[in-house]
């Protein structure tokens, strides 16, 4: 489990350099300790460990990509092209969480308007009669 945890620690403290000015005010908003991130830097404290479901809702982020877990162990329902969007979209858990809502709401506009686009000139979508 070491190696593991080793990973958890590097995307944990990537998150927060990413969002942070500082490890203080990053330990003040979660209401932690007062070098308790240092710790976790210097690999004196897994206390990260306990806190990651808090973790995840604060940097908006699932658990799995905090394990860096693949999309799903079962990702039949996916098409292979949902699934390199999805595995696209993932990499952007490094960027502070506005640009991570406004590219989100970017793809979502862009969609909307394809799909809108489409159902204006009457395609049909593929596959339906």
């Amino acid at each position: 489990m070491r190696d593991a945890k080793e990973g958890i620690r590097e995307r944990v403290l990537m998150l927060i350099d990413s969002e942070y000015e500082s490890d203080a005010a990053f330990e003040r908003e979660m209401e932690l300790a007062e070098k308790t991130v240092s710790n976790w830097r210097r690999a004196k404290s897994s206390s990260f460990m306990r806190i990651l479901p808090e973790l995840s809702d604060r940097f908006g982020v699932n658990l799995g990509e905090l394990f860096d877990m693949p999309i799903r162990a079962d990702s039949s329902e996916l098409s292979d092209e949902e699934t390199e969007i999805l595995t696209l979209y993932r990499k952007s858990h490094v960027l502070p969480k506005r640009m991570r809502v406004a590219l989100r709401d970017t793809i979502e506009a862009t969609i909307n308007m394809y799909v809108a686009a489409a159902s204006d000139t009457g395609v049909e979508k593929k596959g339906k009669k």
